[in-house]
């Protein structure tokens, strides 16, 4: 994949806002007037709909470019979000790039903020912390998040990727792609570009091949991102549809985070601590998939698990989990003696614990 624009044509200070939109009627009008109304004037705002949307997500696209000369909406057949995302860098002109989700929003200051954090410091990836948003409230966050403002030297950066190798669903400093600054010259010098073959942790992928090239990120301690947290299984990162295994997409972040380590650790340390969180995520996307289990599906999840807990390079990995304390210690002896059936039980029971009561269960 080539990027359209030459980084010599990039546009100094201006910053491109990048939003896949696929049938998000609902949210659409709040996330773009966000972007629309930010105090930091020099942006333009690619808007990428995916031509299978079912609503009226396409037409508000068209609306708000005919009233902007700042948006540009893209139509494309079938596109997920990575793809979205990728065509919006090939058709970006700014210095930066911004990402941002459809039924998501920013604060009014969000850019300027970023903006004013990267003439001070030149870092080459400026990350501004978030809000999680249910039902119009904000709710707590059970991450460790950095306790203030933060320049994030390269050995930070290591350091934090191996406390996220640890606790994946704790430290989400790099989960995500939205909220934070990105330089063009960065992503389109080094063709880097969203893996359109994931469906989950395409976002944790595409950030570790950015960070191969970042010398220091920062990070400021202050909400500039509202994110919209949708009930259980609605959200796309958790709906297995027809296909169970698209919530792997793990095992390629996993593969991208260790190229990027490999500066910082010996090639067995990296090993252990990648088969750790291997172990880790499936578990967490076990319970997620076990959770939404039915006559239908049933039979194609129970030779998914069968598979996987004979699959070689997962049993391999088993040695490397270290649970600490709450993390699951009956679901790795279950899959270690590949009990299919009591894996499933016990998943399903944890997915009706988590997502019934809203608490962080592995």
């Amino acid at each position: 994949m080539r990027p359209i624009t030459n980084t010599q044509e990039l546009t100094p200070d201006l910053v491109s806002v990048i939003v896949p939109v696929y049938n998000s009627e609902k949210y659409l009008r709040q996330c773009i007037e966000s972007i629309i109304n930010q105090s930091y004037k020099n942006i333009e705002i690619i808007l990428v709909v995916d031509n299978g949307s079912t609503d009226s997500s396409g037409e508000i696209c068209d609306k708000y470019a005919l009233s902007d000369k700042r948006i540009i909406a893209i139509h494309k057949e079938h596109c997920g979000p990575a793809a979205a995302r990728n065509t919006g860098i090939e058709n970006s002109k700014g210095e930066f790039i911004f990402f941002l989700d459809a039924d998501d929003y920013i604060e009014i200051d969000a850019i300027k903020l970023l903006i004013e954090s990267y003439n001070k410091h030149k870092a080459d990836l400026i990350i501004g912390d978030f809000k999680k948003i249910k039902n119009g409230i904000v709710e707590n966050r059970n991450d460790i998040c950095l306790s203030g403002n933060k320049l994030l030297t390269k050995q930070d950066l290591a350091d934090y990727s191996r406390f996220y190798l640890k606790k994946p669903n704790r430290y989400l400093l790099f989960a995500f792609s939205w909220g934070r600054l990105f330089k063009s010259s960065i992503i389109k010098d080094n063709n880097i570009f969203f893996n359109i073959d994931l469906h989950t942790f395409e976002d944790v992928a595409f950030n570790f091949d950015y960070l191969n090239y970042a010398n220091e990120a920062c990070f400021l301690k202050i909400p500039i991102y509202d994110h919209i947290i949708h009930d259980s299984y609605l959200s796309a990162t958790m709906s297995i549809g027809g296909n169970p295994k698209k919530l792997f997409g793990y095992k390629q972040a996993l593969v991208n985070i260790g190229n990027f380590l490999k500066n910082s650790l010996t090639e067995d340390e990296i090993k252990k601590e990648v088969g750790h969180a291997y172990i880790f995520l499936t578990i967490i996307q076990l319970v997620r998939i076990c959770g939404q289990i039915n006559n239908n599906n049933e039979k194609k999840i129970f030779q998914l698990i069968q598979e996987l807990v004979n699959d070689p390079n997962f049993r391999d990995n088993l040695k490397f989990y270290f649970p600490s304390k709450g993390d699951s210690r009956i679901l790795p002896l279950l899959m270690k003696l590949k009990l299919v059936s009591p894996i499933i039980w016990m998943c399903k029971y944890k997915a009706n614990k988590r997502y019934k009561k809203g608490r962080d269960v592995k």
